[in-house]
């Protein structure tokens, strides 16, 4: 039985919740991975709108900015599939509809494995404390288990075969 922690994922699935979190956070990984052949698809919740620091650039012309940034580096970093869920910055709840978008996401992708923010607090890094991130962590860790794997709690549109982490035993459909 392979060590399932040591080693390269077929497939990883990098949920954010704005464009550039992933740069931040956790791209050099994410770089490692593809160079050793993992397929790499970035969720991106929200449209970003609410980034930048220019008062005179509007609201949507920042999200689309930002959007193209993202579609960018994540070409750079050997990412080809990104995915955007177009959710108003700096409001996200994990809805019920945040969650079912992101099981649909997962069952299309398939990952073996998922990296999400946390939903705790942690006092020591002010960046972990915006609630956009905290957000998309809980309905991602949701998404992820149980949801994701059982088709029976999830609004019939995000219907689809079951998913479960692990080595690649998944066909899709």
């Amino acid at each position: 039985m392979e060590d399932f922690n040591r080693t390269t994922p077929e497939s990883l699935l990098v949920v954010a919740a704005h464009p550039d979190d992933i740069e931040f956070c956790v791209s050099g990984t994410v770089m490692q991975w593809v160079e050793r052949g993992t397929r790499v698809t970035y969720c991106i919740v929200t449209d970003g709108g609410a980034g930048g620091y220019d008062p005179a650039l509007p609201r949507q012309a920042m999200a689309d900015l930002r959007r193209a940034e993202q579609v960018h580096s994540a070409k750079l970093s050997g990412v080809a599939d990104v995915r955007f869920l177009g959710y108003p910055d700096s409001f996200v709840e994990p809805s019920v509809e945040l969650r079912r978008d992101l099981c649909r996401i997962i069952r299309q992708v398939r990952p073996q494995r998922a990296v999400i923010p946390s939903p705790e607090i942690n006092w020591s890094r002010a960046a972990d404390l915006h609630p956009d991130h905290r957000a998309v962590g809980d309905a991602s860790l949701r998404a992820v288990y149980p949801e994701a794997r059982n088709p029976s709690p999830t609004p019939p549109s995000s219907r689809k075969k079951a998913w479960s982490p692990g080595p690649s035993t998944n066909s899709g459909s």
